[in-house]
This record gives C-alpha cells, sequence and structure tokens, in this order.
C-alpha cells in the first residue's frame, strides 16, 4: 500500500513526502483509515514501526482549519510527550495544527499561558494534566479525539486514577485510542471501561524483536562490566544508548567514564532538570555526544536517527523493558546492535526474556582477559546452565 490509499488529503501527502516518510508501515496501513473513520482503536505493534503518526496523521485531518482545542494524547514521561509534540509539528504545521506540551519541570504560569492559546492538540503526561484541572486551568469539554500512548507504561508508573479522572472529564462522545506495546490485564479493563466497539489492530508480536536488530549476551563478573564496556567503546563506531537500572548508577557510570578520558558521553536520568534532559537528548541527537547513558526514562517511545548499538549494562528488570530499550536501534529498516551485560546474578531475568522471546540468545562468556580486550571461553558450556560461581568471600 502507498500513503495515497490511506484516505489521507493531498497537502497531508505532499507533507508526508517532503518529510521524507516513503511508504506507510504496517501499523500506519492498518491503522489511519480506521482513525480518520472515527473508530475507537486498541493496537499494538513493535517498538520502532511509526506508531505516532498512526494517530497523528488523522489528528491533522480531522482538526485542520479548525480553531480550538479538540485533541488529547497523554504519554508516560516528558521526553515521549515532547516527540510526540515534535511529530505533531512536522504533520501540523503545514495545516496550521498547533500542539503544546503539559510536562513536569515547566513553570505551571507557562503553561497556563500556552493553554489560553488555544492549540488543536494538547499533549500531557496524567499527572500534570490532573494539576491544570485541579487549579481550573483547562477544561476538556470538547474534546473529541483521545489518545493514550504507551498506555501500559503508563498503568506500570501508577497513573490509573489520573487516567480515570481525566477520562471521566472528556465527553462520552469522543473517539478514543489505546496504543500499547503489550495489553495486560489492566490495559484489557481499561479498554473494556472506556471504549467503543473498539478495531484491534495487532501487528506481529509486541513481545518480539525487530529482525534487524543484532542481539548478544556476554556473561562476566559484576566487576568486570565497566571494563567491557570501554572495550564496545574503543571497538564500536557510531551513536551508543547504554541503559542502567538506576539514576545513581547512572551518575557513578558517567564519571568512571569522564575519569578514564571519555568525554564524549552525556547521561539523562529523572533526577536531572527537564532544561538539562532537553539538552542532553538534543546533543546526543545531534552527534556533540556519542554516547548516552539513560536510564529506563529513555526506554520508550523516543525515537533518536542512526543508533547504531544499544548496551544493557544492566538488565531491566522487567523482561517487557528488554524489548522497549533495544528498540532504540534497528529502526526503520536500519540495521543496529543489542548488547547485554549478564552476570550470575541475572539468571532469572535471563530466563524471563528468553520464554517472552521465544528464543535463545547467542552468548559469549568474557573472563578477566576477556574484559580486558581478549575473548576467552566463548565456546564453553552453556553459562545458562551452569550452577553460578560464587565470587565473593565465603562465610
Amino acid at each position: 500500500m502507498n500513503w495515497t490509499d490511506l484516505g489521507l488529503s493531498e497537502t497531508t501527502l505532499e507533507t508526508i513526502a517532503k518529510a521524507g516518510y516513503a511508504n506507510p508501515t504496517p501499523i500506519q496501513i492498518e491503522s489511519i483509515p480506521l482513525a480518520i473513520a472515527g473508530n475507537d482503536l486498541i493496537a499494538s505493534a513493535q517498538t520502532g514501526t511509526g506508531k505516532t503518526a498512526s494517530f497523528v496523521l488523522p489528528m491533522v485531518e480531522r482538526f485542520a482549519g479548525r480553531e480550538g482545542t479538540y485533541g488529547l494524547i497523554l504519554a508516560p514521561t516528558r521526553e515521549i510527550a515532547q516527540q510526540i509534540q515534535a511529530t505533531i509539528e512536522i504533520f501540523g504545521a503545514p495545516r496550521n495544527v498547533r500542539s503544546i506540551s503539559l510536562i513536569g519541570g515547566i513553570d505551571m504560569k507557562k503553561d497556563a499561558e500556552a493553554i489560553q492559546t488555544y492549540p488543536q492538540i494538547i499533549v500531557a503526561t496524567p499527572g500534570r494534566l490532573c494539576d491544570h484541572l485541579d487549579r481550573g486551568h483547562i477544561w476538556l469539554d470538547f474534546i473529541q479525539i483521545v489518545v493514550l500512548d504507551e498506555a501500559d507504561r503508563m498503568l506500570d508508573m501508577g497513573f490509573s486514577e489520573q487516567l480515570a479522572r481525566v477520562l471521566q472529564d472528556v465527553p462520552t462522545t469522543r473517539q478514543t485510542m489505546i496504543f500499547s506495546a503489550t495489553f495486560p490485564p489492566p490495559v484489557e479493563k481499561l479498554a473494556q471501561r472506556n471504549l467503543r466497539n473498539p478495531h484491534r489492530i495487532s501487528i506481529g508480536r509486541p513481545t518480539a524483536t525487530l529482525p534487524t536488530i543484532e542481539q548478544r549476551w556476554l556473561w562476566m563478573r559484576e566487576d568486570s562490566k565497566t571494563r567491557e564496556l570501554h572495550r564496545l567503546f574503543r571497538e564500536e563506531k557510531g551513536s551508543m544508548i547504554v541503559f542502567v537500572r538506576s539514576k545513581d548508577q547512572a551518575g557513578r557510570l558517567w564519571r568512571s567514564l569522564h575519569s578514564a578520558g571519555v568525554y564524549d558521553a552525556t547521561v539523562i536520568h529523572s533526577d536531572r532538570s527537564q532544561a538539562n534532559r532537553e539538552q542532553a537528548l538534543a546533543e546526543f541527537k545531534e552527534g556533540k555526544f556519542r554516547i548516552l547513558i539513560a536510564t529506563d526514562v529513555m526506554g520508550r517511545g523516543i525515537h533518536v536517527d542512526n543508533v547504531a548499538h544499544v548496551v544493557n549494562f544492566d538488565l531491566p528488570l522487567e523482561a517487557e523493558d528488554y524489548i522497549h530499550r533495544i528498540g532504540r536501534t534497528g529502526r526503520q529498516g536500519e540495521t543496529g546492535k543489542a548488547t547485554s551485560f549478564v552476570t550470575s546474578y541475572d539468571r532469572g531475568l535471563v530466563s524471563r526474556i528468553e520464554s517472552m522471546l521465544k528464543m535463545k540468545l547467542p552468548y559469549q562468556e568474557r573472563d578477566e582477559s576477556a574484559s580486558a580486550g581478549s575473548a576467552g571461553g566463548g565456546e564453553s558450556r552453556d553459562p545458562r546452565r551452569r550452577r553460578p560461581k560464587f565470587h565473593g568471600r565465603q562465610k
């Protein structure tokens, strides 16, 4: 199918062509005609397959030439909200469709002033939107389309009450679309309570990874991780995102790299100010920094062109987050690499991830010499089946 087959206007088709989008992705082919027709949707697809344009383009079509606020998009994090707004800017600006983002870290007064400009679309995190509702800054009486993006993530982050509050405030005649990487029972219940005869779209297995990503495990001791990371930096070219579990770990790893002379790395986590997070992401996108160290605040919905390599310095605690993390590379048909550092303490996580993927991932075993730069033990029996060695003092 071509873009011309999806019911989009000539003006939008011209904008798509200028933006360099050659052909629609499967999720766009399935969802855009249904969304334009006004249907409620429940849609899932692998990360990196163009879900954002699937709801942005129909909203631009609906609201072009109209004055007032009619669209609401909820996202779990500030970064995802800003990414959505950037997509609206690409497709909406030629049609005079404006948007604002309501996210934490921004002065509430500035938000209130932006709301008074009556943009056609508001993009918000649930908590921030509820803050404005409580203060009487905003009314949702005329909202016609509501989109819940990364719904599973919003519920995981504890936004259930805020979502219920918002969905009670918007008109019952609205069109509602839920986009979610996975559909656990809480998301299904949310859909059952708030959608009317929704069409279901599922492209591929939500728990599958893109075939363009080369994946591998590196088994090692915990104290070998930093040395192994330095080896990757030396040997691998191109940009990298390095995921860690905690903001403290992100800061420690950045300081360790900086002390060792690795100056082309920056860091992003939830304790950094909004301005610093935006600056770090912008500089990484621009290529000022080759390496971005991040917590799972970057794990979903953030699109950075041409990320060559994703490194799981720490495995995520939730198996589904593994898919979202490595989905930052290998996007839109490009190839990429994903390397995960694994210790004996991660065996349970590895088992859950491989069970979810329904595949065994290739591994290499790194001993002390491997961590310093040479391979060691790569052909030994599968360490996933061995009894873990105790590397500390015995009691």
